[in-house]
């Protein structure tokens, strides 16, 4: 597939997935953002299952290796804690239609296409786990689950794409600065 033209498709089906919902928009949809004929749009993709799965596998694949280099710094768990929020944050903030896709439309993807999908997520919540057991084993964080703790911060970073505008009070940094403090402030050792 021509790089450019799958961009382009790419990035139509995830603006679509995010405005109407994968189940609403059609493979023809699709073709019209683009400028094809439904038939043509065909020799690009198989269906519109494999555009799903390829948007969602992307993101997901992307945002768990950066916290894998997050969390194997040689840095106290604080401050990797701290780095993998704002990253979290700013990633949701600065593809929001992306991650929309893949937070609110995963779920529509079969059984088979799922696990890959499930494994990086799997992988992700290991690696927030990893940090926070870190950071008790060195007494920087009070005794907490630590899949829980991590659930918590997946959490509520994951529902940015619920409610947060560019246009609001609020920019991504500001965002990320009091997820930090709230969630270190109730971790740290008093």
């Amino acid at each position: 597939m021509a790089t450019g033209r799958r961009d382009a498709i790419l990035a139509a089906a995830v603006r679509l997935f995010e405005e109407k919902g994968y189940h609403a928009t059609s493979v023809q949809d699709i073709a019209e953002a683009v400028g094809l004929r439904k038939g043509s749009l065909y020799h690009y993709i198989s269906s519109k299952d494999d555009l799903l799965i390829e948007i969602v596998l992307d993101a997901i694949r992307a945002h768990t290796d950066r916290l894998a280099q997050t969390a194997g710094l040689a840095l106290p768990a604080s401050e990797r804690l701290a780095r993998a929020i704002t990253q979290h944050v700013k990633a949701i903030a600065e593809n929001r239609a992306t991650f929309t896709t893949y937070l609110r439309e995963s779920y529509a993807i079969n059984r088979e296409q799922q696990a890959p999908v499930l494994e990086q997520s799997d992988r992700y919540a290991r690696l927030l786990e990893r940090i926070i057991r870190d950071g008790q084993e060195a007494g920087e964080f009070r005794p907490a689950d630590p899949k829980m703790a991590a659930m918590a911060v997946l959490g509520a970073c994951n529902w940015l794409y619920r409610w947060y505008s560019p246009e609001g009070r609020l920019g991504p940094d500001d965002v990320a600065r009091s997820f930090v403090k709230l969630f270190l402030e109730g971790l740290k050792v008093g």
